[in-house]
């Protein structure tokens, strides 16, 4: 009987399941995304909400695919998602989960990167290893604020040669006009 119940359970969960996240994402044309890496002649083509990192990815590409997923960011979350994906390793132990993040990102220090209206960039720096590059977006209520974007190039582990943020930094207004090109 208890072996039963447990079946009847688990059936009903993997609908549920199967329900909430279909096997083939639907293809939306408006969010479908081409990449092409500067490094080389690979061409990506994705859904933005389904983005993660590769060795392909430019680290000015690592940003623009992080600000056009947060600039769509849906009810799901997918926009966040795509963020958190391209967290590296060590920002995402002191970032917590996914749902730590997510409430992270309503912060206000960090809402009006959700759903901006347009962007500006500043001039991306790029070391070895790391890149960094001030970022100015509008919201749809017209405040502006400034982020500055940190990258590293990974040297090890699974996204080993892949660009990856390390932190955003909102910046104050009397810095950002001056850094900004």
């Amino acid at each position: 009987m208890y072996d039963k119940l447990l079946l009847g359970v688990g059936v009903v969960l993997l609908g549920l399941l199967w329900v909430q996240f279909p096997a083939i994402p639907e293809m939306d044309a408006q969010d479908h995304i081409r990449y092409t890496s500067d490094e080389s002649e690979v061409v990506l083509n994705s859904k933005a909400r389904f983005l993660k990192p590769s060795k392909a990815l430019s680290p000015r590409q690592v940003i623009k695919i992080q600000l056009h997923a947060l600039q769509r960011n849906d009810i799901s979350d997918s926009g966040i998602i795509t963020v958190f994906n391209f967290s590296s390793p060590a920002s995402r132990v002191s970032l917590g989960p996914l749902n730590h993040f997510r409430m992270m990102v309503r912060d206000p220090a960090y809402s009006p990167m959700l759903n901006f209206v347009s962007y500006k960039t500043g001039k991306l720096v790029t070391t070895d290893d790391t890149a960094y590059q001030l970022v100015l977006v509008r919201g749809a209520n017209g405040e502006e604020a400034a982020y500055l974007f940190i990258l590293a190039k990974q040297r090890k582990g699974m996204y080993k040669g892949c660009w990856m943020t390390v932190g955003v930094a909102r910046q104050d207004a009397s810095n950002r006009q001056s850094s900004l090109i």
